[in-house]
């Protein structure tokens, strides 16, 4: 057979067995059955067993063509035959054979074997579907566009409960016993998006099946490795996770490289790292491939960067792997940012921990032999006692993080740079682990109990961080080539004005968050003799990007309490944080991601103390926080965390009328012409379900609906790219 009918079956496969047959030999002396024990037997037996046993009849012989006319009849009075793929075959062949007459049988065969049930949950669905749409739909176009969405989405859901409540591992295998052409529907549903994600789900739950293990080795082989990433934990399919990696790995190094997304998916980096975090992460062993991967790939890099020259663009991509792997340390290290269920539990906190730290450099680099054809206790080590002091202090600030306790004064005492030691290297060493830098930085800003309430342990933290920032400035001035030479007094005068600012924002901040409301100010320049404590910490965060991060990591954890939501400052308070933030996002890029984190987490609160007039303004401010940061160039960040949040079921955190609130601010400040990444984020976001009924009600003002005929007319005009031609078409049914 050829490979169009053979299956590439899996080599865990195997065929179901033969029913076994008796083949043991007869013990010596004993009988055949039916035979006399004896070996004689009665007259009678004997004239019985010399009579000579008749021949069978020969069985009748059919007709090919008779068989296949009586199976063409067979098949046209199966119920609803009339929808099988064979059902031509099966008139013709009567036709064939009968002329006109058979005609005429196989359209009374159709007739009283149609019952239509296709077509009747066909009618059920559009019903439902019209029910379910908008009452107050301007045209019938926009009704049909939604109800065979609705459609669509209601027979994709029956069809996937039943499918995953009746699948069974043999039925499933079974059809390895077909031909490959015979199972052409498996190939087409591994090409189709929506039943990708069936088989997916169902290779999670049947983890046994080879069937499925086969379908999602075949999806990871088509390069869908992110729809496999988002929907099951590939620790179980070590060849899928590792060709994943590998894909993704190189879609970050093209992204760094000057790519501002995926090409594929319009994913942005955030999106990306943020999957990447919670796939790795998930045990220990799939962190560990990921790191020594990580690892691997930026020192061939680097070989062939220095080869290339400074000017290389692979230079960029190792700092994004570098700083992948980093963010993945962070994961397994600090607690809030764990990913699983079972991250609540100290034991699981701990084995996260004490793998990550034995898998760092802070573990590793102390105990790798330089010479490793020298047996472990004669070989020479990589040692150096004031840097293997500065690392074992570091894995524990690690633990204490991981337990939830504080630092204590010895512990800081131990990275802190004694006389003589201006430190460059304890700050060095802070920039390799910028996890160290925000714990440090909870320590002063964090609300609550993770605040250090010693004023000499906070001067101590401050000092470090200070130290940190003095040493990225060093290597940033060393990277564009611009090195200064060191001056110690110089250098211990910006230490302390870092230090004096960290000190007097973190204090600011537990000032403020006990108050109804404060100040926001932009001008740095204002020379107020008796500013307010809000003037006082906008003025620092602006001046000063540790103390922005600082004051962003306090809004985020002070909006996340319970607490916070429910007390009666909730709403002014809420105001005035989010007016410090936004000038903080002009002022400070990499704060941005985690001021969107803000935002969103804002617009999700509810409050019944609170007036709807109030609450909704307050949304309102976020929504406009949002366009600033769109503006800002977080386009895809902030319109695919949107539309996440429109698509989500049951979510009422975003109404329609903010929805109409945030399109009309959008249209009045995006102008053409606009990137294939705008395209495809802003069009995803207007497909949203929430999204077209709040634009296609009559409280969506007809200027603005023109503008979105507008918008969609722009798009056409945009650089093409492949998948736009059909987004541009599904948007124009709903906004032309």
């Amino acid at each position: 057979e050829t490979g169009e009918t053979q299956w590439e079956v899996p080599e865990n496969f195997s065929a179901a067995p033969a029913e076994p047959t008796d083949v043991s030999p007869q013990r010596e002396g004993t009988p055949p059955p039916g035979s006399s024990p004896t070996g004689t037997g009665t007259p009678e037996e004997t004239a019985t067993k010399q009579e000579p046993e008749p021949e069978p009849e020969p069985e009748p012989e059919i007709d090919p063509a008779q068989k296949r006319l009586e199976d063409a009849e067979k098949a046209l009075n199966e119920p609803d035959a009339i929808m099988e793929p064979a059902c031509l075959d099966n008139v013709g062949e009567l036709l064939s054979s009968l002329g006109g007459q058979g005609g005429q049988k196989a359209m009374q065969a159709l007739i009283s074997s149609f019952h239509g049930q296709t077509a009747i949950c066909g009618l059920l669905s559009l019903w439902l579907s019209d029910l379910k749409s908008s009452s107050s739909a301007e045209n019938t176009k926009e009704a049909s566009v939604k109800s065979s969405q609705e459609v669509r989405e209601i027979t994709q859901d029956v069809v996937t409960r039943i499918a995953k409540e009746r699948f069974t591992k043999a039925g499933g295998d079974n059809i390895f016993k077909l031909k490959k052409s015979e199972a052409v529907f498996l190939e087409d549903m591994m090409d189709s998006e929506r039943w990708r994600k069936l088989l997916i789900d169902l290779s999670a739950a049947n983890r046994d099946s080879t069937l499925l293990n086969y379908c999602l080795s075949s999806i990871s082989k088509r390069g869908h490795h992110r729809e496999i990433a988002k929907r099951i934990n590939q620790s179980d399919h070590f060849a899928v996770y590792s060709a994943m990696l590998a894909s993704e790995f190189a879609v970050v190094g093209n992204i760094a490289a000057g790519a501002s997304i995926d090409l594929d998916s319009s994913m942005g980096l955030y999106e990306l790292v943020d999957d990447l975090r919670r796939t790795c992460t998930s045990t220990s062993y799939t962190y560990l491939y990921a790191v020594e991967l990580l690892r691997y790939l930026v020192q061939i890099a680097r070989e062939k960067a220095a080869d290339a020259g400074k000017h290389s663009r692979l230079h960029q991509s190792v700092r994004k792997w570098e700083r992948l792997r980093e963010e993945l340390e962070s994961a397994m290290v600090d607690p809030s940012m764990s990913t699983s269920t079972a991250g609540s539990s100290t034991l699981f906190r701990k084995r996260r921990l004490d793998v990550a730290l034995t898998v760092s450099e802070l573990h590793q680099r102390q105990r790798r032999r330089l010479d490793p054809t020298v047996s472990a206790d004669g070989a020479e080590r990589n040692t150096d006692p004031h840097r293997d002091s500065l690392e074992t202090a570091l894995a524990v600030l690690f633990r204490f993080n991981a337990s939830g306790t504080q630092v204590d004064d010895a512990t800081l005492d131990k990275l802190l740079p004694g006389d003589g030691d201006d430190g460059s290297e304890v700050g060095k060493l802070m920039m390799a682990y910028p996890l160290a830098v925000r714990i440090l930085l909870g320590h002063l800003f964090k609300p609550g109990s993770g605040r250090v309430s010693s004023m000499l342990t906070r001067t101590k933290c401050a000092r470090l961080i200070a130290l940190s920032v003095l040493a990225a400035e060093t290597a940033t001035q060393a990277e564009i080539g611009s090195v200064k030479e060191e001056d110690q007094e110089a250098r211990a005068t910006e230490e302390e004005e870092i230090k004096g600012m960290l000190l007097t924002g973190s204090q600011m901040c537990e000032l403020v968050e006990n108050m109804v409301s404060f100040t926001v100010t932009s001008d740095v320049n204002n020379n107020d003799p008796n500013p307010s404590a809000g003037m006082k910490l906008s003025k620092l965060a602006l001046k000063s990007a540790p103390v922005a991060q600082g004051v962003v990591m306090w809004a985020r954890e002070l909006v996340g309490e319970p607490d916070f939501v429910n007390s009666a400052s909730y709403a002014t308070l809420s105001s005035s944080i989010l007016s410090l933030v936004r000038i903080i996002v002009l002022k400070h890029p990499f704060s941005r991601p985690s001021i969107l984190g803000l935002a969103l987490a804002i617009l999700k609160h509810s409050n019944s103390e609170v007036t709807y007039t109030r609450m909704k303004a307050l949304k309102e401010q976020c929504l406009r926080l949002l366009l600033f940061l769109l503006v800002q160039g977080e386009v895809s960040t902030v319109l695919s965390n949107l539309t996440a949040r429109l698509n989500q079921q049951g979510s009422s955190e975003i109404d329609a009328s903010l929805v109409r609130y945030f399109v009309g601010g959008l249209l009045e400040v995006i102008r053409p012409p606009y990137s294939p990444l705008m395209v495809q984020s802003l069009g995803a976001f207007l497909l949203a379900t929430k999204c077209t009924e709040a634009l296609g009600s009559s409280y969506f003002s007809k200027e603005n609906k023109a503008r979105c005929c507008q918008l969609v007319q722009d798009f056409r005009k945009s650089p093409k790219r492949e998948g736009n031609a059909q987004l541009i078409a599904s948007l124009a049914k709903y906004y032309e």
